[in-house]
């Protein structure tokens, strides 16, 4: 209270020098009002991370909460005398209760597992009702088998004590019926994706679960997105996109719905019932719907807030350096850094900010080789442009272009001070004069997919060295002259040439090149492998050069003549021209085994490389020795001089010589200076504008599926205006980004104030609470201990622990003295804690063990899930079919796809199970795995016959499907198919084929995603995304059933399979009599 009288008495006294945006604030309706609650005439919400309570008549506000952790989901109780909501304050979001006017607050979980997640996931622990006798309060969980994107209800206490998991396995939003017996919901979650108006599979439908019957029914089977139910009196809403704006629909058994609000520039987002009334957001304001009169009124809500997460600050922004540069004489570095343009001394003098443009982004920026200029590019005009700063010239600005309309990559300089070298998104490369500005362009690369980037100076101005793909997507080296104005393939299309550089002298240019083919061998089975196929390499730019590899000899001098020695000096050197005739004939190998290695920068003595994180000199001599310079480097850059070298080693970033044994620790350079004053509503409004300009840029279709990509940003913009925390910048740019309407359009947050977090440690346990007071260990995971990942401390040699066992203390402290169990694991994780168990409620034979809690269940709640999936097939099939569960198509869904089929390619038939797929890498191996079929047979005397492959299945597959297929988890299925493996069943997929490649991020930290490329099939038609691959056979796996312990997916494929096998029985391999006549 004390800080928030100071700040009012502050406020008060610059009263009269406040600004027009403020006053503004003070006078109308405040926007950006979220995940609102209400009861009767009060309404509660969260605005600038924190929760507020406001009367619905006459727009007054109180703030409740002034936490720097991010509250939300504020929900009054049934008598609306408490509000229950979900707070991060320990860097865990818990669920928290308190009275209405802020009052005896309370935490009420304490379970920590799932950390932050990223906007698209929304929050755990988000409070979904309360019972109607007021007595607990319903949250959904991120608490499933199904990894962290799935939740599940539960309900704690109101009072304090352990939660419990209602019998429903999975929920999105929900609320109770009013007699507390009936529970509306959607069993899938998508409510933060970034992607309105979605067909495909994990579009939500509406369900009710009868709680006391243990039976649920399906209300709606849209293809549209039905979600947020909402139960009012005997009336059930949810809202609908159908007609591609979400709306509140109101419920009607056995007819269509009715819509009854109709907001078509804004989606109807988080409605919340209370007595006779919902209401919810749209376009950042509060609208109130009444269940009598069917009407909707939009609330005038005035937040009297001193917003102080739009008060500038002042922070050191090392941490954010994104690009860096030495000068030539290493006295200086230059910084990019939270969107300004830093000059810091190697040793001696002041750190200097040298743009000062706030309202702009300074990024790439590069001294010239003569240290007069610096380039650089800034998006003050609103689009990024390339800009010219004369230190000769007192720092004088010249902005050099001013057609900016796509992103462009980092100028280069010419060695001669004169020219700039850049490509853009449009995978075109310019050069530019600097005296001019005028723009030249070299070339297209329509075949680079991750952009052309890699381009390069000779030292003698003149010429261009680029990396450019080929037809078929090898790299090539490719030359230009700026003379004779014509590009030139230096290198063929049979091996793949990047990262070139040239020789300070620019006789020699060094490049990579993939051309080594080492195989090596899988430790699985004889499969072939090729790795550190990369060498180094180096060319004589023409015939005149010596190559580097000419054999020395030693011989006797002969000593000139007054009249050779002047003939000698007025011969020329050889021109360092770059001739492609007989170019491949030049390289040569230097001398340095087959590895990986990139970032190729030439120096005096050699050239530089990285190569696993070690910074290597390789020399130029035929003979001499690769020295390491330093060691966990992941980025450097020379000076134009190639004398310096500024390099980065996770945080430390230190300027060194290139020679062997530099001390990064020694020579770390002092960034405490590079304090910058932020204020965050003009960055806010940089990186609004970023992201929107990162999707106009970066997405597939420049089209943007039609939409009017400008009229976008202009819709929005009120919305930007009114952002009052770095959460609500997320929030509208996920909005933006949702109207393209693509998978993997992804919001991810930068800079967020948060208070650090407590590493809660947990036991590998399902704990329930017991009457007396004790809980009781109702589920030990098994886990695999010998798999740090997987670990479960109560399953741990010694321990002894069992199910039906109870914990009665933990480090000596009775689990009776606090409310919720999991209170007294805070802190504990990896640490050594002491339990003491007992076989019955009560000190009696109890025992004492010692145990390590882990930070996170989540591995061993799917471990488990799997394992006793496989038990349930087995069970089913009498053991005839296997089963494999791959969470996703990246290194976990390859571990598993190693590690439970090949052992199981034995099999008459196996089960792929595909559902809760999270994708990852684009599965070709995956499926090139499951389509081996056995070539032939080999037979050993006194040994049964082996396949050729050695795994291989050749019986009948099935695999399973849901809408949690996702990514590489559709394109599986959709493979599976087109490879004939055999039936796809359950629900469709996701359906989210528009894949990710990476794109620049935000000034924060923080980044919009955008979508990069698109599937088509073979004959080019545009698939699966938006829409999903649907099952062959639908099976619907109804909640009651797996609660019950029952998998209605797997229980088919079961009964699939075993007919296919019954109508096709395998015929065993029959191994005839070896020949006994000659020549057989």
């Amino acid at each position: 209270m004390k800080l928030r009288t100071l700040l009012t008495a502050i406020a008060v006294a610059v009263a009269p020098a406040i600004s027009p945006m403020v006053a503004a604030y003070q006078t109308q309706d405040t926007r950006l009002l979220r995940f609102p609650d209400i009861h009767k005439e009060s309404v509660t919400f969260v605005y600038a991370g924190d929760i507020y309570i406001a009367n619905t008549k006459t727009g007054k506000s109180t703030r409740l909460t002034d936490h720097i952790g991010f509250e939300t989901f504020p929900k009054f109780s049934p008598d609306g005398s408490q509000i229950a909501f979900s707070a991060q304050y320990n860097g865990s979001r818990q669920v928290y209760v308190m009275n209405r006017d802020g009052s005896d607050l309370k935490q009420l979980t304490y379970y920590n597992d799932v950390g932050v997640m990223p906007p698209r996931g929304g929050f755990d622990y988000r409070v979904l009702d309360w019972t109607p006798d007021g007595k607990h309060i319903v949250f959904r969980a991120n608490r499933t088998p199904y990894g962290q994107r799935v939740g599940r209800p539960y309900i704690v206490p109101a009072a304090g004590g352990l939660e419990q998991p209602l019998a429903i396995p999975e929920t999105g939003g929900g609320m109770l019926s009013p007699d507390g017996k009936q529970y509306v919901y959607t069993p899938i979650d998508r409510e933060f994706r970034t992607w309105k108006r979605t067909r495909g599979g994990r579009a939500q439908d509406v369900w009710v679960y009868d709680l006391e019957n243990n039976k649920s029914k399906q209300l709606t089977t849209n293809r549209a997105t039905d979600q947020q139910p909402t139960w009012v009196n005997n009336n059930i809403y949810y809202v609908s996109d159908r007609e591609y704006t979400l709306n509140l629909y109101k419920h009607q058994d056995g007819k269509n719905p009715i819509k009854v609000t109709n907001h078509s520039d804004f989606d109807v987002l988080w409605p919340s019932a209370g007595p006779n009334a919902i209401v919810y957001e749209n376009g950042g304001y509060l609208y109130r719907f009444d269940d009598a009169t069917q009407q909707s009124e939009k609330l005038s809500i005035n937040v009297q807030g001193n917003r102080e997460h739009t008060m500038a600050y002042s922070k050191n922004v090392s941490d954010f350096i994104d690009s860096m540069d030495v000068s030539h004489d290493g006295k200086r570095v230059l910084f990019t850094a939270r969107g300004e343009l830093f000059s810091v001394p190697v040793k001696n003098g002041p750190t200097r900010n040298l743009s000062h443009t706030p309202k702009g982004r300074e990024i790439s920026a590069t001294w010239s080789p003569n240290g007069r200029y610096i380039a650089y590019m800034s998006d003050e005009t609103g689009e990024y442009e390339i800009y010219l700063k004369d230190r000769a010239n007192n720092n004088q600005v010249k902005q050099l272009t001013s057609n900016g309309s796509i992103w462009r990559f980092e100028p280069v300089w010419s060695p001669d001070n004169k020219k700039l070298l850049f490509s853009d998104q449009n995978h075109t490369l310019w050069w530019l004069d600097i005296k001019t500005g005028k723009q030249r362009k070299i070339d297209t690369a329509k075949y680079n997919e991750d952009g052309l980037t890699s381009y390069i100076w000779s030292p003698n101005s003149e010429d261009i060295v680029f990396v450019k793909n080929n037809e078929n997507r090898y790299a090539s080296l490719w030359h230009y002259n700026l003379k004779d104005k014509r590009v030139t393939r230096l290198t063929d299309d049979m091996s793949s040439e990047t990262t070139p550089a040239f020789s300070p002298d620019g006789q020699q240019l060094y490049f990579t090149s993939e051309r080594d083919f080492n195989l090596t061998f899988s430790s699985y089975e004889f499969d072939y492998m090729f790795n550190n196929a990369t060498r180094l390499y180096s060319v004589a730019v023409n015939s005149k050069i010596k190559p580097l590899n000419t054999p020395l000899s030693d011989e006797i001098s002969i000593v000139d003549s007054k009249a050779d020695k002047d003939d000698k000096k007025s011969a020329k050197a050889p021109s360092n021209y770059i001739e492609s005739n007989g170019f491949m004939s030049r390289v040569v190998a230097l001398n340095v085994p087959a590895g990986n290695y990139g970032a190729l920068s030439g120096v005096k003595d050699g050239v530089l490389t990285l190569s696993a994180g070690e910074l290597k000199l390789v020399p130029n001599a035929v003979d001499g020795e690769v020295a390491t310079i330093a060691a966990g480097v992941s980025n450097y850059k020379v000076s134009a001089n190639a004398e310096h070298i500024i390099a980065r080693a996770g945080k430390n970033i230190s300027v060194i010589k290139p020679e062997a044994k530099q001390d990064l620790k020694a020579t770390q350079l002092n960034l405490q200076d590079m304090v910058l004053k932020i204020d965050p509503q003009t960055e806010w409004a940089q990186m609004y504008r970023e992201g929107w300009r990162t999707l106009r840029d970066w997405f597939y279709d420049e089209n943007h599926h039609g939409q009017d990509w400008d009229a976008i940003l202009a819709r929005y913009q009120p919305m930007a205006d009114a952002i009052a925390h770095r959460a609500d910048l997320d929030y509208v740019l996920s909005e933006i980004a949702g109207e393209i309407n693509s998978g993997h359009i992804y919001v991810n947050s930068g800079d967020m104030p948060t208070s650090p977090r407590l590493q809660h440690g947990l036991l590998g346990a399902e704990i329930s609470a017991h009457k007396s007071g004790f809980v009781k260990i109702e589920t030990i995971f098994k886990g695999e201990n010998w798999h740090e990942n997987f670990r479960s401390p109560l399953n741990e040699t010694g321990i002894n622990a069992n199910v039906g066992d109870y914990i009665i203390a933990v480090n000596g402290r009775s689990v009776k003295s606090v409310v919720n169990f999991y209170e007294l694991l805070e802190n504990t994780q990896g640490k050594s804690v002491e339990l003491l168990l007992s076989k019955s409620p009560s000190l009696k034979n109890s025992w004492k063990v010692m145990v390590t809690p882990i930070a996170s269940e989540t591995g061993l709640r799917y471990l488990q899930w799997a394992q006793s999936r496989a038990e349930y097939v087995n069970k089913l099939s009498d053991g005839r079919i296997g089963y494999v569960h791959l969470p996703n198509t990246h290194y976990e869904g390859n571990r598993s796809l190693f590690k439970n089929f090949l052992p199981q390619t034995n099999k008459e038939a196996m089960i792929i199970d595909d559902r809760y797929n999270g994708g990852g890498f684009i599965p070709e191996h995956m499926i090139t795995w499951l389509a081996r079929k056995p070539l032939n047979y080999w037979k050993r005397r006194g040994v049964e016959p082996t396949k050729t492959p050695q795994f291989a299945h050749d019986g009948p597959k099935a695999m399973l499907i849901n809408g949690y297929s996702s990514s590489g988890g559709d394109a599986l299925p959709y493979y599976f198919r087109q490879a004939g493996l055999g039936k796809l069943i359950g629900t469709r997929t996701w359906g989210g084929l528009i894949g990710i490649s990476g794109n620049p991020g935000l000034v924060d930290g923080g980044s919009v995603i955008a979508a990069t490329f698109r599937i088509l099939d073979n004959e080019g038609n545009w698939i699966i995304e938006n829409e999903g691959v649907s099952p062959d056979i639908e099976v619907i796996d109804r909640p009651e059933l797996i609660q019950a312990g029952q998998d209605p997916s797997i229980e088919r494929a079961v009964k699939e399979l075993l007919k296919e096998l019954k109508a096709n029985p395998k015929k065993p391999l029959v191994v005839p009599a070896p020949p006994s006549e000659f020549g057989r």
